[in-house]
């Protein structure tokens, strides 16, 4: 009887929180100005030797995740250059210059999605994340 109750109330809560308003993608897409202040976070906690999941507090929180970053790699410099262009209701996109260890600067895109915490992913990272 008691396995019955419990079902019926698993049931019930799970209608009850499908009968709420539906999250969209743009829900979760942060406005440029905390998406670049984001992934300024990120990029300066690389620069200072850190590890990904070592960015730090921040309100929000920013989570990063680069497989260059993860690899080891140093990142001696940086220049976010700007907004890269995507399609409406897309995550925020940004074209950076990195100069990792002694070489010269490579253009990568950043990809920045979430509220809190806000996710920064190198446009590699996210297509692996992502499944594409």
């Amino acid at each position: 009887m008691h396995r019955i109750a419990l079902l019926v109330l698993l049931t019930i809560a799970t209608l009850v929180a499908g009968c709420g308003p539906k999250a969209q993608v743009k829900d979760y897409i942060p406005p440029e100005e905390a998406a670049r202040q984001a992934l300024t976070t990120a990029l300066d906690a690389w620069k200072a030797g850190k590890a990904p999941d070592q960015v730090g507090a921040s309100n929000p929180a920013v989570q990063a995740q680069d497989v260059q970053w993860s690899g080891g790699q140093k990142l001696t410099a940086y220049e976010i250059v700007g907004p890269a262009p995507t399609a409406e209701d897309q995550n925020q996109r940004f074209t950076v210059k990195l100069t990792l260890g002694g070489g010269p600067p490579t253009e990568t895109t950043y990809v920045v999605v979430g509220k809190d915490p806000i996710w920064v992913f190198s446009a590699e990272s996210y297509q692996k994340t992502s499944g594409m």
